[in-house]
């Protein structure tokens, strides 16, 4: 039997656009998803290569044509010129009096990145500037090397060929104005010089990324507001539909780790210090030149009585390989911590005290050495003001660290939230279609669907759902409830019908195969290759709509990775549902 043909909707993850999630069948459009999420930069993605892929962005205008928004003092600037990139694309600038220049007015705070991409003239170096900060920099284009800086987290030139580097100043504050002069060793005061320049970039973090081109409007590309999220985490071959709820990170730099964590004595930080999960050089050195375990604390967050806090951060062994990892009070009268072994990706050894409560870990293998470590914890009803983070490490050497992330309230992590320095927020995933009563079966059906389960509700507070079918109403519905470590199935026409919640489902990250064949008074769930339920006395409901993650109306959404949602206008056999569920 060919699964596909006999299908009426077919969605295998593999097509996106901006609001949209293709089903491959029909092959007219009428079965895609439409998707929204809203946040600008904050989601990510594991991309095929197995890197975590950010939203990549540029704030500045005309990044390439220097004649128009920039504004030249002291300056001339001319076109057409040969690029770094083979093109004719570059241009010459070339300075008339002291400190001739071009610039650009700004509006951006945070931790940022200026590039461009600069080649000697008549002058050897290259100054760039970012009013706010006061972040200065030289660069020297007969070998690429930093002559001088000041108020700069980092600076960095990389060799194009021909002559060309591309330069970039990592700095932190409010920037109102970036510049860019021709320049001396030390100083722009001298009266005249040229250097060639091109595309020119302002984005977020510490590093310079991918170029984005740029006219009169700033560019974000890559994973933006309403672009579904195809994660390939784990190793994946193939890519599943990432869906998560709304998520805020509380750690105000999630990268510029130096910035935020209060060091023991005799503990260091060096940012921008190796290749991070993101796979550029972008991740933190910690190292602990004590004799004993030691480290650094964050705390600039408010807890309250009974507050829930997940934290989590990606480390990678270098000279040790054991890292204490934890959730703390201000005056550590209450924690708990666990023991990550980075060269055998495990962990263990928990200490708590001052009555922590719904404690737990984990480590996620993020491949290249690199492992997400997750600490769960409750603080307790005797209170505390300020809660934070504390990894320490063994003594006499160091370890990688990136990518803090604290989530308030909750019970799981969810993906990488950046951020840049304030708290960022990622908004709900949102994918549903509706107005699709043609393909799916109102008498008769089966509704197959293949996940990973990001998150396995362990507690009968949380009510979430990773698919409901229904009319647009509550009254009819057909739904996957994720609830009190088990999965609820249920046949909702009017009152509930059929409704079975025997199978304990997996541990986070376990695959589900799950198909629920259904006709009047007969219906059969079948889960990973089993039976799981059958039913001889449910009725029907019409149907209109699909919505994955959440409930009919959009509420309690469930984490969780997509695969594969097949429907069916008719009610498949047992012999067809075991084959199709099995892993």
């Amino acid at each position: 039997m060919s699964y596909y043909s006999e299908a009426s909707l077919v969605m295998i993850p593999s097509g996106v656009k901006d609001g949209k999630l293709y089903s491959a069948k029909p092959v007219d459009g009428s079965g895609d998803f439409t998707f929204s999420r809203g946040s600008d930069i904050e989601a990510t993605r594991v991309a095929s290569n197995g890197y975590i892929e950010k939203a990549k962005v540029n704030l500045v205008l005309q990044s390439n044509t220097f004649s128009t928004t920039w504004v030249n003092s002291f300056s001339t600037e001319t076109g057409g010129q040969a690029g770094y990139d083979g093109s004719n694309d570059a241009w010459l600038l070339e300075k008339i009096a002291a400190n001739g220049r071009i610039g650009q007015g700004v509006s951006q705070s945070g931790v940022q990145t200026l590039s461009v991409y600069a080649k000697k003239g008549d002058s050897d170096y290259l100054r760039l500037y970012v009013d706010g900060p006061a972040s200065s920099i030289y660069f020297d284009l007969t070998d690429g090397s930093i002559q001088s800086s000041s108020s700069i987290i980092s600076g960095k030139s990389t060799d194009m060929g021909g002559g060309w580097y591309r330069c970039e100043v990592a700095f932190e504050g409010s920037s109102t104005f970036v510049r860019i002069y021709p320049a001396e060793a030390g100083t722009s005061a001298g009266t005249s010089g040229s250097i060639y320049i091109q595309d020119a970039q302002l984005n977020y973090g510490l590093v310079a990324q991918d170029y984005v081109e740029t006219t009169t409007t700033t560019v974000v590309s890559g994973i933006t507001n309403n672009m579904p999220r195809l994660d390939y985490s784990g190793g994946a071959s193939c890519p599943s539909a990432l869906l998560e709820p709304s998520r805020t990170n509380l750690a105000v730099h999630s990268e510029y780790l130096d910035s935020i964590f209060n060091k023991a004595s005799g503990v260091s930080f060096e940012d921008n210090a190796t290749t991070s999960p993101e796979g550029v050089v972008n991740a933190a050195k910690l190292t602990n030149s004590n004799a004993s375990f030691s480290g650094a604390y964050y705390v600039n967050m408010s807890f309250t009585n009974n507050d829930t806090m997940v934290a989590s951060i990606f480390a990678k062994e270098g000279t040790i390989s054991n890292m204490r990892f934890g959730i703390t009070n201000q005056v550590e009268s209450a924690h708990i911590y666990y023991q990550f072994n980075l060269s055998t990706g495990t962990f263990g050894n928990e200490d708590q005290t001052g009555g922590m409560t719904n404690y737990s870990a984990d480590i996620q293998d993020y491949g290249n050495g690199w492992y997400r470590c997750i600490v769960i914890g409750t603080f307790p009803s005797s209170g505390v003001t300020s809660g934070g983070v504390y990894p320490r490490i063994e003594p006499n050497g160091y370890l990688y660290l990136y990518g803090l992330q604290v989530e308030k309230n909750v019970s799981y992590p969810t993906s990488y939230l950046p951020t840049y320095g304030t708290s960022a927020t990622r908004n709900g995933d949102i994918a549903l279609k509706t107005g699709i009563s043609s393909l799916i079966g109102q008498t008769a059906g089966t509704l197959f669907f293949d996940w990973i389960m990001n998150h396995e509700s362990p507690n009968t507070s949380e009510d979430l759902y990773t698919l409901t079918m229904s009319d647009g109403t509550g009254n009819k519905v057909i739904g996957i409830n994720n609830y009190n470590q088990t999965l609820a199935v249920f046949i909702k026409d009017t009152t509930t019908q059929f409704f079975d919640n025997s199978y304990t489902s997996g541990a986070d990250g376990a695959r589900i195969k799950l198909a629920l064949a259904y006709a009047n008074n007969d219906v059969a769930l079948y889960i990973n290759g089993a039976q799981i339920a059958t039913d001889s006395s449910a009725s029907i409901p019409t149907l209109s709509q699909v919505r994955l993650n959440t409930f009919w109306n959009g509420n309690l959404p469930d984490s969780s990775s997509v695969n594969q949602l097949l429907l069916f206008k008719t009610r498949l056999s047992n012999s067809d549902l075991a084959t199709l569920t099995s892993l």
